[in-house]
C-alpha cells in the first residue's frame, strides 16, 4: 500500500483549492461549495421506519462494493492525484485499539503509520490504499475527506453509506455523478 505525506507545495494547492481540509466540520459547505449532495444507496432519504429496517452492518456489508468500486473509478480519472485527509483530533486509546483490533496485521500496521505524526493529510499512490481507506469508511471504523483536486471535489466518509458529496464546478459534478450512477448508487440533493 503506497500513501505519502504530501508536500508543502501539494499543501498548498489543495488548500487554495478547497480552503478547509476538516470539510467534515464545516457547517455551511454551499458557502464554499456550488454542488452539494449525498452519495447513497438510496435516492431519497429513508423514513424512521425504513432507516430501522434496511440500515446496519448488513447494509454496508451489501453496498460496501459499489462505494470501493466508485472511488476506485474516480481514482482512475484523477490520474493518482487523490489526497486525503485524516482527522486525527477526538481518537482514543480505546476507540483506536478496538479500530486496530478490526484490521488484518498489514492494515492495523498502515493504520498506525497515519498516527504516528502530527501532519494529517497524505496523497494516496495505489488502488489497494485507496480501497483501505474506503473500507475504513464503509465499515464505520473511520471517516476520512478525500480529495480529488482534478475534479473540484470533495467526499466525506460518513455512517449509513451517506457520504457527504462537495463539488466545487458542475464539470466535476457532473463527471463524478456519472461514474457514481454507474456504479449503482445515487446523488441525492
Amino acid at each position: 500500500m503506497k500513501l505519502e505525506l504530501v508536500t508543502n507545495e501539494e499543501i498548498n494547492m489543495l488548500h487554495s483549492k478547497f480552503k478547509k481540509f476538516n470539510t467534515h466540520l464545516v457547517e455551511e459547505p454551499s458557502k464554499l461549495y456550488n454542488h452539494i449532495g449525498i452519495m447513497d444507496v438510496y435516492n431519497r432519504v429513508l423514513t424512521e421506519e425504513e432507516a430501522s429496517e434496511l440500515l446496519g452492518r448488513s447494509h454496508n456489508l451489501k453496498y460496501g462494493a459499489k462505494f470501493v468500486s466508485t472511488f476506485t473509478n474516480l481514482f482512475h480519472i484523477e490520474e493518482n492525484e487523490v489526497y486525503v485527509h485524516i482527522y486525527k483530533k477526538g481518537l482514543g486509546k480505546e476507540v483506536f485499539k478496538y479500530i486496530l483490533s478490526c484490521l488484518n496485521r498489514v492494515e492495523a500496521n498502515l493504520f498506525r503509520k497515519l498516527f504516528s505524526n502530527s501532519k494529517g493529510i497524505y496523497k494516496i499512490g495505489d488502488v489497494e490504499a485507496l480501497i483501505f481507506l474506503t473500507k475504513l469508511s464503509v465499515d464505520e471504523l473511520y471517516f476520512a475527506n478525500f480529495f480529488f483536486p482534478s475534479l473540484d471535489t470533495v467526499i466525506i466518509g460518513n455512517y449509513e453509506l451517506s457520504f457527504p458529496f462537495y463539488s466545487k464546478t458542475k464539470i466535476g459534478f457532473k463527471m463524478c455523478k456519472e461514474i457514481i450512477e454507474e456504479n449503482g448508487l445515487f446523488i441525492r440533493q
